[in-house]
């Protein structure tokens, strides 16, 4: 097989799933609220999270109207409505419910970017990988990376890692804007962006659903088994515990 890409997937793959989950999204909650209150989003941004906000709203999950208990308004749920200053509640609701939501990434990316930049946050990239991606270029591969994080948080990962700023690895990077990441035609999207046929793409992830979508396709496929990640229903993709 002609590999000429390979795609990679962060969280589970190139960073250890706990740092995503114990260090950036708390630091987003942290900060979300007094970060909203002085952002203005764009009128096609607001209609998106007012028709994800009034989605919800129907479902009447549990614990989502207990969020905004802590507004001024004290809203109940009989008088629940959108409004800008419901917006930074919603957000810490989606926060808990690890929702890939393409505005709250955004919003997350750019909170992230201040602590990155104050020092407050140093992200963990595992110790394989820079060696991996090296190789990878000098094979003649490209890398470029899949997460359901937006793509100015995916630079800021291989920015300000511990491993020091490995963004020269990189030559591309894709978010949940080509489409999520266990659809099929997301995987199409990106080999016509790659201008390369599905074939000549190794997707490494650590979810069988992604690997199916990415497979069904063409894309070659490796699971990764990093320490911490969560179990996957049987499959008969290569398995790799390392880089």
């Amino acid at each position: 097989m002609n590999i000429k890409h390979n795609l990679l997937d962060i969280e589970g793959t190139t960073a250890p799933i706990a740092f995503v989950h114990q260090v950036l999204f708390p630091f987003a909650k942290k900060h979300i609220v007094r970060f909203l209150n002085s952002y203005q989003f764009p009128e096609d941004r607001l209609r998106e999270i007012k028709l994800e906000f009034e989605k919800d709203l129907a479902l009447n999950e549990e614990g989502f109207f207990s969020r905004f208990s802590k507004s001024e308004s004290k809203i109940i749920p009989g008088s629940l409505s959108f409004s800008n200053e419901i917006i930074p509640f919603y957000f810490e609701y989606l926060i808990e419910k690890d929702r890939k939501f393409g505005p709250l990434k955004e919003i997350q990316g750019k909170i992230w970017k201040e602590g990155y930049e104050s020092g407050e946050i140093k992200s963990i990239v595992y110790e394989d990988v820079p060696g991996f991606l090296e190789n990878a270029i000098k094979e003649g591969i490209k890398n470029h990376v899949y997460s359901s994080g937006s793509v100015e948080a995916q630079i800021l990962i291989y920015q300000y890692s511990e491993l020091g700023d490995l963004r020269n690895y990189f030559t591309s990077y894709f978010d949940t804007a080509v489409g999520g990441k266990r659809e099929k035609e997301s995987y199409k999207a990106i080999a016509d962006k790659l201008n390369s046929s599905s074939n000549q793409i190794r997707f490494f992830t650590d979810i069988v659903e992604e690997a199916e979508a990415a497979s069904s396709v063409g894309m070659d496929v490796v699971i990764l088994n990093r320490p911490g990640n969560l179990p996957q229903k049987p499959h008969t993709y290569p398995v790799w515990d390392h880089f």
